[in-house]
């Protein structure tokens, strides 16, 4: 599904539960810290709103809490958080179509493209200046900061503990809605490097559980064999071999 119409989806189509059911249990913070609060007591729970302006103060923030000294946990330099370009998410979302079409197996997707050549590209590949970024439009980010300002009433009144500012979670940054108005229709594309590292990446994660070939041989040879049929029972014996391990 394009991104425009998974946020129509999942803002303007109640129950707004497809296409990813789980998607505000996992999102509403609100109800998230309510289910904590009924079970431990609002006493107990603490919440930390993050800032994004501030890379480290989330580390700050847990050395006060712990009782340790300033500035004793150090950042780890890594990319694997940034955010997929569009370049690379449109090769993302066609790959995760052929997963569907040949009814691959989600094991075999976890170990291969989710844990394989996502993170590895996303670890070893930085966006140059030239990459198209993925822009949200403007209706989805006020329709965004709507919900930021439910969830920061609802969590203010259980009690618990907040540390932060609330407001940063209805903030609207004009950078984001003025950008998303003047993007131009540039036609996305990966750089060979992007891929090559996408495809090493599925590849490293196909070597480190390598798959037995345990069945007979056939008389037909590979050239003669589709491309398709290939994928399904590769994917069919890393799913055996994940059984067995």
């Amino acid at each position: 599904m394009g991104y425009e119409d998974w946020l129509r989806h999942m803002l303007r189509k109640p129950p707004y539960e497809k296409p990813n059911p789980s998607f505000w249990r996992r999102h509403r913070h609100d109800r998230l810290v309510e289910r904590w609060a009924r079970v431990v007591g609002p006493e107990w729970v603490t919440v930390v709103v993050v800032d994004d302006r501030d890379r480290e103060g989330l580390m700050r923030t847990f050395e006060a809490l712990l009782g340790l000294p300033a500035h004793l946990l150090r950042p780890v330099p890594d990319a694997a958080n940034r955010s997929l370009t569009l370049a690379e998410t449109e090769m993302l979302r066609n790959l995760n179509k052929e997963f569907r079409t040949n009814e691959l197996p989600e094991e075999l997707y976890s170990q291969l493209v989710r844990n394989g050549a996502v993170m590895h590209m996303k670890n070893t590949c930085t966006p140059g200046p030239g990459d198209v970024k993925i822009r949200t439009p403007q209706w989805a980010v006020e329709a965004a900061a709507g919900i930021g300002a439910e969830m920061a009433e609802s969590i203010e009144r259980t009690g618990v503990r907040i540390l932060g500012d609330m407001r940063l979670l209805s903030a609207v940054q004009l950078s984001a809605v003025q950008k998303s108005a003047t993007l131009t229709g540039a036609e996305p594309r990966i750089a060979p490097e992007a891929a090559a590292q996408a495809l090493y990446g599925a590849l490293a994660a196909a070597a480190a559980a390598p798959v037995r070939h345990t069945a007979p041989a056939k008389s037909r040879t590979v050239h003669q064999t589709s491309s398709a049929e290939l994928v399904r029972v590769l994917g069919h014996r890393c799913l055996k071999r994940l059984r067995l391990r």
